[in-house]
């Protein structure tokens, strides 16, 4: 913790309000906020295709091990590729989607910060 942080916990430690912005969250949590926002149909969207991207990858790479020919197995192959390469990308579109709150999280922590030394 730095030192901006504990100026705003000293600031605000008397309001009950403000707590949710100073907890610790765990990585579950973080991993649902994505899903609360106004793009929460987005995200919920997104999930979908990762998942789609997933069985994707799986079915494709069974359907590798089972063909016979070599011009099979490189198409099977490569759509496996693909569809891990789509989970891939998703996922760290979600990544950036939970970086993203965090950041906000700070910037209203600042924000209160501000509104206290004002008052």
């Amino acid at each position: 913790m730095n030192d901006i942080d504990s100026k705003i916990r000293e600031s605000l430690k008397d309001s009950r309000e403000y707590d949710e912005l100073f907890e610790d969250r765990n990585i579950m949590i973080e991993a649902m906020t994505p899903f609360r926002g106004h793009r929460k149909w987005i995200n919920a969207l997104g999930l979908c295709y990762g998942v789609f991207g997933l069985v994707l990858a799986v079915w494709a790479g069974f359907k590798f091990f089972h063909a016979d020919v070599v011009r099979d197995q490189i198409l099977w192959g490569g759509l496996g590729f693909l569809g891990i390469l789509f989970t891939s990308f998703l996922k760290v579109w979600f990544w950036m989607e939970m970086h993203t709150n965090r950041i906000l999280r700070e910037v209203k922590r600042v924000e209160l910060l501000i509104l206290k030394d004002k008052e």
